[in-house]
């Protein structure tokens, strides 16, 4: 896999991948569990077909995911315990797998190592092993940690931590940040294009910020082996 430096993923193109989505386990409580799972066995060849059937056509809805400008699907539209918003890079068909994001607080879709929205800034820390660098917050106070552009602070190989794509994976994952009702200005960073999760100015980020949604996302420009 070749990594580049961050850019915007608005940006983006389609482009082909060979990879498919390999088979669900036989055992149907362990097919289900691994359905609801980010990356998971998620490609960015996942199809339209796939999804319909795996979660039933009935729960496939097509429609755009709000403020998006890429189209796509939504599943289980109605349920916030299975809800997932996701995008295509080609709209007529549906076709390039761009980004699964799950953003609701009664979700039962896990990210790696059981990330899971309202998961607290200082447990998204410890679950990842090592202190990160991320870029946030923005006027809507959101921020962003993306295993593609968000290394470890020892640095010593480029990654993020156990939160990193790993072996077999086809897509990076990606972690929304927000601050909680109520938190005063100084205690998060702002417009910061990188920034420790361990910043000592502000030692209160960790119990403030927290997941407000997980995703994850492919890049074309990386050649996933």
């Amino acid at each position: 896999m070749i990594r580049f430096a961050m850019m915007p993923l608005l940006l983006l193109a389609f482009a082909g991948q060979q990879d498919a989505v390999p088979m669900l386990p036989n055992d149907a409580s362990e097919a289900a569990d691994s359905a609801f799972a980010l990356p998971g066995d998620y490609a960015q060849s996942t199809s339209l077909a796939d999804l319909e059937a795996r979660f039933g056509k009935a729960n496939v809805r097509i429609a755009s995911a709000p403020g998006e400008i890429y189209h796509g699907v939504v599943l289980f539209p109605d349920d916030p315990s299975r809800r997932a918003y996701i995008e295509f890079y080609d709209d007529a068909p549906l076709g390039g797998l761009h980004a699964i994001w799950i953003r609701d607080k009664a979700s039962k879709w896990r990210g790696k190592h059981g990330v899971r929205v309202g998961m607290p800034l200082a447990e998204l820390r410890t679950t990842n092993g090592k202190p990160f660098y991320f870029n946030g917050f923005d006027e809507q106070r959101r921020a962003w940690v993306h295993d593609a552009w968000s290394p470890a602070l020892d640095g010593d190989d480029g990654s993020l931590g156990t939160l990193d794509v790993d072996e077999g994976e086809h897509m990076y994952f990606e972690v929304e940040l927000g601050l909680r009702d109520g938190t005063p200005a100084s205690d998060a960073p702002v417009d910061e294009a990188s920034i420790s999760s361990d910043d000592p100015m502000y030692p209160r980020l960790g119990e403030v910020a927290e997941v407000t949604a997980f995703g994850a996302t492919t890049s074309l420009d990386d050649e996933w082996e």
